[in-house]
């Protein structure tokens, strides 16, 4: 910017960019030296206002570990088009990306496109929609080799895909499901009447768990999203048929939106069970029925199978000062994430598939300074992958995030028989919301985004859960 002449009292446009200006008035004061002061005064203004923003502190990137095993296939990121989301992100937790295995020799990578965001007419009393294009690429290893390629556009910030089985993935919209397979053929799948909150599945992906915000309806079905119609314009609510399981009622719809959670049968879409619910919840299905965690004395947490019929199995205590997250990680196992009192998380894994005395496979602590875990497992289900951000002090009421204390993120690599950790990798950028890593369908493969590349690497066999007369009573050690 070059500034030739100066005026008190002048009207001044300059540019600034291209097509943009800035128009300012400068008044003349009344005192000796005027326009002297007046110039001081503009030069003042002009460094303040155009003075660069200070940038936002990048989190720190730590040298890779010595012990680290050098990946198998390194694929550039850059000329596959993506850029790291900008830093002011973290925090949000937004979904920039999502990186996955089709199968062990194709990868599926998936990320938003920079660019300004389009707004769309909203309904009368909504807020309008935010439009994002998300690029797809299905990549050929170990080349790299882009096999097909698309453009999404979706319209909100979290998550918006998950991987099924057969080569094949969902992409969630709004309220609407959509499948698509390696070619980025998609098709329609579900709608629902309102927003979907949460997805997820049991290991086996013979369910699907659907939790939706949905507004009154209106006295039509609306089908004109051209997916199938499951649900009329009346909401659902549950009675108990002769097999045990939940089927719907349909009733008019009430006066408020509400959180509604439902579990499909993915072979066939039906709705195998309905319930109500204050606000959207997790849901950790296996088989016929979920896990829960039912407090004890002090600090002890039952951690029960509780069957759709009504029955239940417990399968041990865990100690815990915060109710522990469960997360059914492979047919049959659950794991257990309690707190310490020093605010580390302990992790216990459990088997529904043995008796009490030999439920527990193994546990591990870690560090305080380790939080918001993000778990992908393989579909053989022998590995887990656990990603963590690394903070620079332990998060609690007193001691809240700040996004400057963000050090990086680090991903480990688990056997589930034996908690031996296989692979410990840094993972950049960084993502509070994952996407940046996967295993393949056999756990012998790991991906991970990490220094401008998609980083895989080749993992030896994992050992098979040994069957109960050979685990000992006591913990097993990672």
């Amino acid at each position: 910017m070059l500034i030739t002449s100066f005026s008190c009292g002048a009207r001044l446009r300059f540019p600034v960019g291209k097509g943009i200006g800035i128009a300012l008035t400068i008044a003349a004061i009344a005192v000796p030296g005027s326009a002297a002061r007046a110039q001081s005064l503009f030069a003042a203004q002009l460094s303040s206002i155009f003075s660069p923003a200070k940038p936002k502190k990048q989190p720190a990137q730590h040298p890779p570990d010595k012990n680290t095993p050098t990946p198998s296939i390194v694929i550039p990121t850059a000329p596959l088009g993506f850029a790291p989301p900008a830093a002011f992100y973290l925090g949000d937790r937004f979904a920039q990306v999502s990186l996955n295995f089709l199968d062990e020799d194709t990868l599926l990578f998936t990320f938003r496109v920079p660019g300004l965001i389009p707004r769309e007419p909203a309904a009368p009393g909504q807020p309008p929609q935010d439009q994002r294009h998300i690029r797809a690429l299905t990549l050929a290893l170990p080349a790299g080799k882009v096999t097909a390629e698309g453009l999404w556009v979706l319209h909100d910030y979290s998550r918006y895909l998950w991987m099924l089985k057969d080569q094949r993935f969902l992409v969630r919209d709004k309220n609407t499901l959509l499948v698509g397979d390696a070619s980025l053929h998609m098709e329609p799948f579900l709608r629902f009447p309102g927003p979907i909150s949460t997805i997820e599945f049991d290991p086996r992906q013979d369910w699907l768990v659907a939790d939706t915000t949905e507004p009154p309806a209106p006295d039509q079905k609306d089908s004109g999203s051209g997916a199938p119609d499951l649900f009329s314009s009346s909401t659902a609510s549950a009675s108990v048929s002769t097999n045990g399981h939940m089927d719907l009622d349909l009733q008019k719809s009430q006066s408020t939106p509400q959180d509604l959670v439902r579990i499909f049968r993915m072979e066939s879409r039906k709705v195998m069970l309905f319930s109500r619910v204050n606000n959207a919840i997790h849901l950790p299905i296996d088989g016929d029925g979920y896990y829960e965690a039912l407090r004890g004395d002090g600090p002890r947490w039952m951690i029960s199978f509780e069957y759709f019929q009504g029955a239940s199995r417990p399968l041990g205590w865990v100690e815990s000062t915060c109710n522990p997250a469960l997360d059914a990680i492979a047919p049959g196992i659950v794991l257990a994430s309690g707190c310490t009192p020093t605010g580390a998380r302990h992790l216990v894994v459990l088997s529904r598939d043995r008796d009490k005395d030999h439920a527990r496979l193994w546990e591990t602590a870690l560090a305080p300074t380790k939080i918001w875990p993000l778990l992908a497992s393989s579909a053989d289900g022998l590995r887990l992958a656990r990603a963590t951000l690394e903070v620079g002090h332990p998060i609690g009421p007193y001691n809240p995030l700040d996004n400057d204390e963000i050090r990086g993120q680090s991903v480990q690599v688990y056997d589930l028989a034996t908690g031996k950790v296989e692979l410990t990798v840094s993972a950049s950028p960084v993502l509070d919301a994952g996407g940046n890593f996967a295993l393949s369908p056999s756990g012998r493969r790991f991906a991970v985004l990490s220094a401008g590349a998609i980083q895989v690497y080749d993992l030896p066999p994992a050992p098979a859960v040994p069957p109960p007369s050979t685990i000992s009573a006591a913990p097993a050690k990672p």
